[in-house]
């Protein structure tokens, strides 16, 4: 599952919408839209707001990122996940 479908499916199990999860993160929905069918790379700061917007860790989409499949793992996302991984201590400390 690439990050973008694990976004997708972690908002529709919470009922939420993308215009709701817009407010809550002040991404645009179109922005949203493109995060969730793997057709941008991910901020950093993108992922902290999501993991609240979506009331989960930013360790939690991490270790949802080391389960997919490396050899299916696109080059974004894998850029994605170092740079995550540098800074994941600083996230999730933040508010």
């Amino acid at each position: 599952m690439s990050v973008g479908e694990f976004m997708r499916k972690r908002r529709e199990e919470l009922g939420i919408s993308l215009r709701q999860l817009s407010k809550l993160t002040d991404l645009s929905e179109n922005r949203l839209f493109r995060i969730e069918h793997d057709r941008t790379n991910l901020y950093a700061f993108e992922v902290n707001r999501l993991s609240q917007g979506l009331y989960l860790s930013v360790s939690d989409i991490m270790v949802t990122v080391e389960k997919y499949d490396t050899e299916t793992v696109s080059y974004a996302d894998r850029m994605l996940y170092q740079r995550l991984k540098e800074r994941m201590g600083d996230l999730d400390g933040k508010d």
